[in-house]
């Protein structure tokens, strides 16, 4: 489901309540594009943001295995200093890190067919985040931590090199919750 960037009028998920921690890519194509849509969440001045290059993917892959633990050391401190509940996971199209880390797996055409897949990868290395996110609070409340602080919800999304933003729903489907 596409989200205008600016507009707050109508997002299909119900805004965050409390800060959020953003992650996205370093790609110095959409950094600005970022602002007007935290804006569009009434997000000003309550978000941390965190940039590793391939936004998810960057956090998980393997070839810099130390970015896996600042993510969550962040996570952690942006938890109990900010009062985080929300994470956004933005991920973007012609990312140039896909094609370092997953090689020409990881470089796509502009076909339909090859927006599907440019897509189907975002989503599942998001979503990998988002389950490894989770776990990582439930071992949190595990361990004796308080279960309303570490109630952390994560949402993703894909952005498009004009800014536009899709959300990038668990089901896969464009309705609305």
């Amino acid at each position: 489901m596409e989200i205008h960037r600016t507009s707050s009028n109508y997002r299909p998920y119900p805004p965050p309540r409390k800060n959020v921690l953003l992650l996205s890519c370093m790609d110095l194509r959409l950094i600005d594009d970022l602002v007007p849509f935290m804006e569009g969440d009434n997000l000003s001045n309550r978000y941390d943001q965190l940039v590793f290059a391939g936004a998810a993917l960057g956090v998980i892959q393997q070839d810099h295995e130390s970015w896996y633990d600042v993510f969550f050391q962040h996570l952690d401190i942006a938890v109990q200093l900010h009062q985080i509940q929300d994470v956004y996971l933005m991920e973007h199209r012609d990312c140039g890190a896909y094609a370092k880390f997953l090689g020409e797996s990881g470089k796509y055409g502009d076909s339909p067919a090859e927006l599907r897949r440019e897509e189907a990868d975002h989503r599942r290395f998001a979503f990998q985040l988002k389950d490894e996110i989770a776990a990582h609070c439930a071992r949190k409340i595990a361990e004796g931590g308080d279960p309303e602080a570490w109630d952390v919800h994560v949402r993703c999304f894909l952005m498009d090199l004009r800014g536009s933003v899709t959300w990038l729903k668990d089901d896969g489907s464009d309705e609305p919750f």
